[in-house]
Parts: structure tokens; C-alpha cells; sequence
């Protein structure tokens, strides 16, 4: 075959169109082409090897995170000397869009939300140099300032549950020794957290009886001891011609060093204080199935491959399993994200398989020839081997993000295949060689292909080039995953198809037919709509009334998720109580939910319990014939009563079950009476559940009043009574013992090691006044009992109380009409405000933030048609099948029970894109055939008949490459998206094949009116001006 010569008989100036020099380059040089190919297709094979592998894509989100320790404090105490001074500090940072704070008891939390594309190793620096600045004005006895930067990459990759016959929580030695350090000796692991269990320190139990017998001043002797453990490095000495480097030591070596450490002539320490090493008191505990236990989370490198880690971190789990050892110890391994992306790429790869496999036997439904159903099918595999090698070039990851990517294109990738393949076998019968049949084949539809490609890619942009945040840096991750496949799908129709196609022989393409029952059953139904418009219009206003109906039930949907079948019991803590007797009411509640664990269908309960916080999460069997509503109305039922606590369903992982108002002020005290005032009021409004306080609510305190008067007759301040009471009764770190080759012991000075101290023995607290009399505390303060928060939370340097409500039978949009009601009628004091809370203001952002997406997404699909068709009016008649598969988007999930979140949105953006492609093809094959007709209607029926099998063959392929991905994503980030998209386009394929067309039809007719009306009018005025 002289393809040169037909080339020229093809075209009028010999030359090839613009949109058709790939086809013409594969049909002229197919070796080449295929070589190329190939390499494509291995380079691809070699990337996914090469592809970094880890849970989420690595995202520095943009937060410093600024941490004080400072144990054995109060909340109030945290707030006033480390919080504020903290907060002031940095204020004077460049850059920060929001500033929060926590202040509990032991520790200050200030977290610094910067701008995306700030330099988030800078900032670091720049907050470390704040806080340096007023390390001064800070407690002596704070060790260190955390200051870190949060990325994706820092989360753990593994989570190990470790619980015994014996109490694990006092095991750090062993566990630290024939666990944690093995696993950090493995290659690619960072680092491990140990959670539930306390190291030992080293404890100086100071003897107040001792103390003042032996009259030791206790400012002082913390003082010595303060500057005792030390260790310094001097210049080198000269001493003739040697040289000698001298290095003072006066470090702790160990427990004897510091029992003998001399207190006064005469008196050493262990005279005053008994020195141990102890085992930290317990203020927290873990649970697992009702047994304790201790989690170990397990950190990866930045560059170490996750599955790898993961695999030898589970490798020599499993070997200790069965050593000796470890013979009565339990080591479950939990959250394991390697094994989470290999069980996700193998879902890739069988979703895969099974879609090309059923979509072979679609195909080969229509095409009746297995030689061009393979050619069709093949394109699968080719171009998602392209997108891989892209992915690799581009820096991108193999992620959870990615792969949904991966999940939603994987569906879409034989559309344009299809298309081509339908339009060259629409060619045979044509008295022309065959390369002018594959070559006018490809012509006929290539723009049309290529705007379908482009509207698909493009309503990404919006979210691409706009301002970046952590929603769209995460997305694009979503984007570039379904754009190079769908890119490279299109390189290959273009190509690969037209060339396998030129090898087939020409009897059997002649063979093929386009014509068929479809055909003949389409193009009647088609005509009785064209026909009869009015009726066809009353239709689309009753199907846009169902659709507002089903949107109405989605609103309202709020189902168990398929990802999370778990319930959340918060404890509510009233007031504050000891751990053991928290311990013991979580004890009561375990006790009775698995004495019914059938009746309320529970598979397992972990509990978390701490001195002021207790939860407990109640693992769910996968079906449950009731409601979640209902199922917790029997739970709650036989909740055991007790003074302690409010057991609660108030912190559901299902967000859209939540919601939170914020109460900012200056006084916590003025907020927590301005709390008890409104709550009632939320209490009354129907549909609310549970009205309380978050966890940083309210608990009693004892404050000590010192009489100023009383202490300065005896020659003291205010100042060294003040430090004197922390020291008795909080505690003090002193600098740790350092063990070569065991790390560092803490070392801690206290009086009283228990975790509740009576109040009696604090009253009799000894305190030596300037004369070296001896009093107690009892003579010099008062005691009151009053209501602190745990949490001390501060927003903008503004201190702020939550109220969380649980939803029951209310939407979140009706709920906050109801609050706002509330608040608004609320008379706040001065100074005093109300604003919801911080996650319903996230996701009203990501909301608005979607919604102006695919407004933007909408407006660009609009300018791509209308350049394409050269009118403002044809893209109207595509554009039509969106509003038709948002309204089968809610159908779709009004009978599913599903609620729409962000990620069904997302599906429906994506949706945007595929269902223009099904308009663009019957409105492109209209203009073509309607300058031959003087009649309309007729080349809107033979050009719609033409292209309603290619359509629902792309159409059928997308769906049954879907449902597999559907099937296998069913408890990951795809699940919802593929969803939307199957139930949106299978509604919209089937009402967009008459209402486009005759939406065609009245807008032409529309156009022709309003252009004889123009010309009326100009003639009119012509002939007026004219006269004139």
C-alpha cells in the first residue's frame, strides 16, 4: 500500500490536518511507532517499581507546633507562665494567619497556622529564636521547648497493641530492651513512640521532719542540687610542651552519687530523702478488648520505602512472636500502611483485570469480533503504564490518593478507543483504500475525542491554579492520577488503534456493522421527542422536582460508613477525680456492654482512660439490621449512674452527627457560667441529643489564698511561700543521670509521690522563715475549692470555651438555623462573643471552596464547547446532561442511604467532565449532517442513530470498569467517588440521549427566531433612516 500517494488524494494541499498528524505517523512509520510505544510501556513497568510507596502524598502543612512540658502544673498554672509569655512572643512572627492554644495540666501547646507557601524550615527557626528570647521569663524547671513542623510524612507507619497476663505498663526496661531498640536498629526506620508505659526515674522524697531537724532549707537545697549535676568543657592548658584539655566533672555516676551528695557539713542527702528509682505514677491506661496494653507506633524515614520497612518491622514482630521472651505477651500489629498499599495496589490491579475482562465481553456484544474487541481492550494497560511513567518523572508518590486516582481512571480509559474504533468501522463500504477509510474515521470524531479528553482534564485546573491550600494540594494528587491516564488513552487512540486496526484485514472490518436493534428500537423514541416537545419538557421539570425530592434525602442521610462501623463513648468526667476511680467506672461500662455484646452488636471495646478524660470506642459487627440512631438509644438506656460522669455518643467519628459552638471571652470563669446558661437553651431544641462541654471543660481545684501580712512578719515574700508550695506539692525535674550506653534516668525532687496528696498533710507543709523558726502552710494561706477547666484553649490570643451537640433527625444546615437562633438571642456580655466551631468553619470553607470549583469547572467546559462549535447556544444543549447527572448523582445515593461528602463532590466534579463527552459526539455528528438537510429534525435523528452505540459502549465499558473499582474500594477514598460517577452517568446517558437533541433542536430554532426578529428590526430601521 503507497500510503504517500493516498495521503495526497486525502487532503487538498497534500498535506495532513493538524489533528491528524499522530495517525498519520503511526500508519507511516509503525515501527517506530510501535518501538516508541514499547519503551513508553516498559518505562512505565520499570516505574512502578521505582514509584515512591507511602500512606499519603508528603504535604508540610502549614503549622508550627511550639510544645512546653512542664509536669505536675495546673492548667491556670500552664496558661499564666508558660501560655501567654509564649503567645506574646511569637505574635511578633511574620506571617501567621491564625494562632491556637492548649493549656493542660503538664504541658502548653501554641500551634501557628502560616501561609501554604511559607518556608516552614525558616519559620521553625524563627520560633525557636522567640521562645530563646524569653527563655528567661519562663519556670526554671522547664527542660525543653519542642518546636516542630508538621508533614504527612511524619506519620506513624505502623501501630503495634502489645497487652500480657501481666501488667505491661511498669515493663519500659524489658520492652525498651528486646523490642524498641530492635526495631530502631532496622534500616529505614526513624524512630518509635511508646504509649502506656512510664520509664523509671530516678525519686528524692524529701522528708519534711528530716528537713527541719536537720534545719535545711528547702529553696536551697533545690538550689545546690540544681547546680551539683553538671559537666563542662574548658580550653586546652599549656604545660611546657604538652597540651592538656580539661574537662570539670561534676556529673551524677550513680544512685550513691546522689544519696551522698553533701546537703551541709554534716548532713547528706540521703540523711534528708530517701533516693530511688521508682516507677512513674500512672495516670494513664489502654485497653484492648477489656485486656491492658501499651501501643508503639513505628516511624519511617523520609526516603524508606514504606512497604519495605513495614515488611521487616512485621518480620521481626512475627520472630519474637515465638522466642521465649515474648511467650506471654500479645503483639497485634495495627494500622500497618504498608500492607494497606499493597492490599490497595492489588485491588488496583484486579479492578483492573476484571474491568478489561467484562468489558471485553461488552465490546465483543457490539462488535461481534474478538481481533477488534482485544485492539479496544488493549488500551488499558498501555496507558495506565504511561501514567505511571509520568507520575515517576513528575515526583509523584504511590499513595492513597494516587491510587483512587488510579481507581476512577481506570474506568474511563477505553472511551476514546471506542469512539475511534466505531468511526473507522463506519468507514467501511466507502469505494477508498483503507488508509483514507482509518484515516476519515479518525477525522470524524478526533476533535470531538479530544474535547472530551480536555473537558475531563481542565475542571481540574480551577483547583490547580488557584491559591493553594492543603484541600487542593491533596486533590491534585486525585487529579494528576486521572488526567495522565485519560492524556495518554487519548495518545493511543489516536495511534495504537488506528495502526492494529490497518493490520486486520479489510473483509473483516467490511464484516462489522454499526447497525443494529438499538438502532431501530432508538431512532422511533428519539422522534416521538423531537416531536412532541411540550411533553418532553414537562418530563425535565418533573425529573428536576424528584431530584430537588432525592436531594432532600441525602441531606438527611447519615448511615453507619462503610470505612468506620464504630460508635465512640465519652465519659465526661465531672469534676476531678482520681485515675483509679476513673479507671474502676470504665471498668462498670466494659462489664456492661459486653454482658450485652450480642444484643448491641459489638465486636470488641478499646478504652482510653486518663485522670480527667476517659473514652471508649465500641467496635461494630458489620450488619446491623437497626439504625445507628436506634442502636445507641439501646445502648444508652442501661448506661451505669454514677456521681463522675456523663457517659455520652458525643464524639462520633461522623462528623456530619456534630456540632460545635465556640464561647470566646477573657475570664474562664465568666465563660463556663456564660456555658451553664446556654446549654439548657441548645438542650430544649429538638433533634439535639447531647448538649455539654468538650473535654476541656470544668473540674474542681484547690486554691491557695497566701495572707500577704502573715508572711511578711516573718521576714518572707509572697514569691518564696509561692515556690515552696510548688515544690512540695508539684514537684521538680532536675537534670537526668546519664547511664553510658543506657541513655538518660530522670531525676525528680518531690515530697509527696502520690497522685491525689490529702489535704491535711499539705496544710502541715513545714516552711523555715528567715529567723529558722519553723510554721506550716496552714498558718499562712486559706484554702478554697473552685471550678477550673482542664483545657485552657485560646484562639488569636483569645480564650475560648467549646459546646459539642450530638444531631439526632436534623440535618447540620437546620441545626446550626436553630443554634444561631439561640445565640443571637443570647445577650453576651461585653467583650464576650459566640462563633461556631472550628470543624463545621472547615468544612462550610471546603464547601464553598468545591462549589466555586465547579462553577469555574463549569464556566471553562462552557468556553471549550463554544470554541469548539463556534456558538454560545450548542454548548447550552451539552451542558444540559450535567444538571441531569447531578440529579442522578442524588437518586443514586437517596436510595443507597448514602450521605454526599467531600469525596462524592469530588465524583461529581469528575462527572462534569465525562457526561459533556456524550453531547459533545451527538452535537458534533448534528453539525456535520445538518447542512445536507433542509429539514432539521432529520439529521439530528440519523446523526444521533449513528452515535448511540458508540455511546453506550463507552458508557457500558466506564460503568463496568467502575463497579469492580466500586466493589474492591468499597472501604477507601474511591468508594464514594465511583459511586457518584456510575449513578450520575448511567442517568444521564439515558435522559441526555433525547434531551440533548432536543434541546439542539429548540435552541436552533430559537437562534433562527431571534435572527429573522433581527433582521425585521433592521430593515425597520433601515428603511426608517432612510425616509428620514
Amino acid at each position: 500500500m503507497n500510503h504517500n500517494n493516498e495521503q495526497v488524494s486525502y487532503t487538498k494541499t497534500g498535506t495532513t490536518a493538524p489533528n491528524l498528524w499522530l495517525t498519520a505517523l503511526a500508519l507511516k512509520r509503525p515501527v517506530t511507532t510501535v518501538m516508541i510505544m514499547l519503551s513508553l510501556f516498559l518505562t512505565g513497568l520499570v516505574a512502578s517499581r521505582l514509584l515512591p510507596q507511602e500512606s499519603w502524598p508528603k504535604v508540610n502543612a502549614p503549622f508550627v507546633l511550639v510544645n512546653v512540658p512542664y509536669g505536675g502544673s495546673t492548667p491556670a498554672e500552664v496558661e499564666r507562665l508558660i501560655t501567654r509569655p509564649v503567645e506574646e512572643a511569637l505574635a511578633t512572627m511574620g506571617g501567621i494567619t491564625k494562632m491556637r492554644s492548649r493549656s493542660r495540666a503538664g504541658s502548653a501547646s501554641i500551634e501557628l497556622q502560616m501561609a501554604l507557601n511559607a518556608d516552614l524550615d525558616d519559620k521553625v527557626l524563627e520560633a525557636r529564636e522567640k521562645v530563646d528570647m524569653i527563655a528567661h521569663l519562663l519556670p526554671e524547671d522547664v527542660q525543653r521547648v519542642n518546636v516542630q513542623k508538621f508533614s504527612t510524612g511524619d506519620m506513624p507507619i505502623l501501630t503495634l497493641v502489645l497487652s500480657g497476663e501481666t501488667d505491661l505498663s511498669t515493663a519500659y526496661d524489658f520492652l525498651n530492651r528486646e523490642l524498641i531498640r530492635k526495631i530502631e536498629r532496622i534500616h529505614g526506620v526513624a524512630k518509635t513512640e511508646l504509649r502506656g508505659v512510664n520509664s523509671p526515674q530516678i525519686e528524692i522524697k524529701l522528708d519534711s521532719t528530716r528537713l527541719a531537724m536537720n534545719r535545711v532549707d528547702q529553696a536551697q537545697l533545690l538550689a545546690d542540687l540544681r547546680a551539683s549535676n553538671f559537666s563542662v568543657r574548658s580550653p586546652v592548658v599549656m604545660n611546657g610542651h604538652r597540651t592538656f584539655r580539661v574537662s570539670p566533672q561534676g556529673e551524677y555516676k550513680s544512685l550513691a552519687d546522689i544519696g551522698n551528695y553533701q546537703v551541709k557539713p554534716g548532713v547528706r542527702l540521703k540523711d534528708v530523702a530517701v533516693v530511688g528509682l521508682k516507677q512513674q505514677v500512672r495516670r494513664s491506661e489502654i485497653r484492648t478488648d477489656r485486656k491492658k496494653s501499651v501501643g508503639l507506633e513505628v516511624f519511617k524515614e523520609s526516603d524508606a520505602n514504606v512497604i519495605e520497612v513495614s515488611e521487616t518491622v512485621v518480620s521481626l514482630i512475627e520472630r519474637l512472636k515465638v522466642s521465649e521472651d515474648f511467650k506471654h505477651i500479645n503483639i497485634s500489629v495495627k494500622n500497618n500502611s504498608g500492607n494497606q498499599i499493597q492490599e490497595s495496589l492489588t485491588e488496583l490491579l484486579l479492578a483492573g483485570l476484571v474491568g478489561i475482562v467484562l468489558s471485553f465481553f461488552v465490546l465483543l456484544l457490539f462488535f461481534r469480533n474478538h481481533r477488534v474487541t482485544l485492539v479496544v481492550v488493549i488500551s488499558v494497560p498501555i496507558s495506565l503504564s504511561f501514567a505511571l511513567a509520568g507520575m515517576y518523572f513528575l515526583g509523584y508518590s504511590i499513595n492513597n490518593l494516587t491510587l483512587a486516582g488510579l481507581f476512577i481512571a481506570v474506568g474511563l480509559l477505553i472511551d476514546n478507543s471506542v469512539v475511534i474504533c466505531e468511526s473507522i468501522i463506519q468507514q467501511q463500504g466507502k469505494l477508498v483504500s483503507q488508509y483514507q477509510k482509518i484515516m476519515q474515521g479518525v477525522n470524524n470524531v478526533s476533535i470531538a475525542v479530544l474535547s472530551g479528553t480536555l473537558t475531563t482534564v481542565i475542571i481540574f485546573l480551577p483547583m490547580l491554579m488557584g491559591e493553594k491550600t492543603f484541600l487542593t494540594i491533596l486533590i491534585e494528587n486525585i487529579a494528576v492520577a486521572i488526567c495522565l491516564p485519560l492524556l495518554a488513552s487519548l495518545v493511543v487512540a489516536k495511534t495504537i488503534i488506528p495502526l492494529m486496526l490497518s493490520r486486520i484485514e479489510n473483509k473483516q472490518l467490511a464484516q462489522l456493522t454499526t447497525e443494529g436493534p438499538i438502532n431501530q428500537w432508538y431512532r422511533p423514541k428519539l422522534e416521538k421527542v423531537l416531536v412532541s416537545p411540550k411533553l418532553a419538557a414537562l418530563i425535565i421539570v418533573v425529573l428536576c422536582g424528584l431530584g430537588l425530592v432525592a436531594k432532600s434525602v441525602v441531606d438527611s442521610n447519615k448511615e453507619f460508613s462503610k470505612a468506620e462501623r464504630n460508635l465512640w463513648v465519652i465519659y465526661n468526667i465531672q469534676g476531678g477525680h482520681k485515675f483509679q476511680d476513673v479507671a474502676s467506672y470504665v471498668d462498670e461500662m466494659e462489664d456492661y456492654l459486653y454482658k450485652n455484646k450480642d444484643k448491641f452488636y459489638i465486636n470488641s471495646v478499646d478504652s482510653r482512660i486518663y485522670s480527667g478524660y476517659a473514652s471508649s470506642q465500641l467496635k461494630l459487627k458489620s450488619d446491623i439490621p437497626i439504625s445507628e440512631k436506634e442502636l445507641k438509644e439501646i445502648i444508652r438506656q442501661g448506661f451505669p449512674v454514677t456521681a463522675i460522669a456523663r457517659p455520652s455518643f458525643n464524639w462520633s467519628e461522623q462528623k456530619n452527627d456534630i456540632m460545635e459552638v465556640s464561647i470566646t471571652g477573657a475570664s474562664t470563669q465568666r465563660l463556663l457560667r456564660l456555658g451553664d446558661e446556654i446549654i439548657p437553651k441548645l438542650k430544649a431544641i429538638d433533634g439535639f441529643a447531647e448538649v455539654g462541654f468538650d473535654d476541656s471543660a470544668e473540674r474542681q481545684e484547690l486554691m491557695l489564698r497566701i495572707n500577704s501580712e502573715q508572711v511578711s512578719r516573718l521576714s518572707l515574700t509572697t514569691q518564696d511561700v509561692a515556690s515552696r508550695i510548688s515544690t512540695a506539692l508539684r514537684g521538680v525535674n532536675l537534670r537526668s543521670l546519664r547511664n553510658k550506653g543506657e541513655g538518660e534516668t530522670a531525676i525528680r525532687l518531690v515530697f509527696y509521690p502520690q497522685e491525689a496528696i490529702p489535704l491535711e498533710v499539705i496544710k502541715q507543709l513545714p516552711i523555715i522563715e528567715s529567723q529558722g523558726r519553723l510554721v506550716t502552710l496552714q498558718q499562712l494561706v486559706t484554702f478554697d475549692s473552685v471550678n477550673v477547666m482542664q483545657t485552657i484553649n485560646r484562639e488569636q490570643r483569645e480564650t475560648l470555651l467549646n459546646i459539642m451537640i450530638n444531631l439526632e433527625d436534623i440535618s447540620r444546615k437546620d441545626a446550626m438555623t436553630e443554634i444561631k437562633k439561640v445565640m443571637d438571642a443570647y445577650q453576651f456580655p461585653s467583650g464576650y462573643q459566640w462563633r461556631t466551631g472550628q470543624d463545621y468553619q472547615a468544612e462550610m470553607e471546603s464547601m464553598q471552596e468545591m462549589m466555586l470549583n465547579m462553577i469555574l469547572a463549569f464556566a471553562l467546559i462552557f468556553i471549550v464547547m463554544a470554541a469548539l462549535f463556534e456558538s454560545l447556544l450548542m454548548p447550552i444543549a451539552i451542558l444540559s446532561s450535567i444538571l441531569l447527572a447531578f440529579i442522578g448523582v442524588y437518586f443514586t445515593f437517596a436510595i443507597t442511604g448514602m450521605a454526599i461528602d467531600d469525596k462524592a463532590q469530588l465524583g461529581m466534579l469528575i462527572l462534569m467532565g465525562i457526561v459533556v463527552n456524550n453531547g459533545i459526539v451527538l452535537i458534533d455528528q448534528i453539525n456535520k449532517l445538518k447542512c445536507s438537510s433542509q429539514n432539521l429534525i432529520e439529521p439530528i435523528l440519523t446523526a444521533c442513530t449513528s452515535r448511540v452505540r458508540p455511546i453506550l459502549m463507552t458508557v457500558a465499558t466506564t460503568i463496568i470498569g467502575l463497579i469492580p473499582v466500586a466493589i474492591a474500594s468499597s472501604d477507601n477514598e474511591a468508594y464514594p467517588m465511583a459511586i457518584a460517577i456510575i449513578g450520575g452517568l448511567i442517568f444521564s446517558t439515558f435522559t441526555s440521549l433525547f434531551i440533548v437533541p432536543l434541546c439542539y433542536l429548540m435552541l436552533v430554532k430559537l437562534g433562527e427566531r431571534s435572527a429573522r426578529r433581527f433582521a425585521i428590526a433592521k430593515r425597520f430601521a433601515d428603511k426608517h433612516i432612510n425616509v428620514g
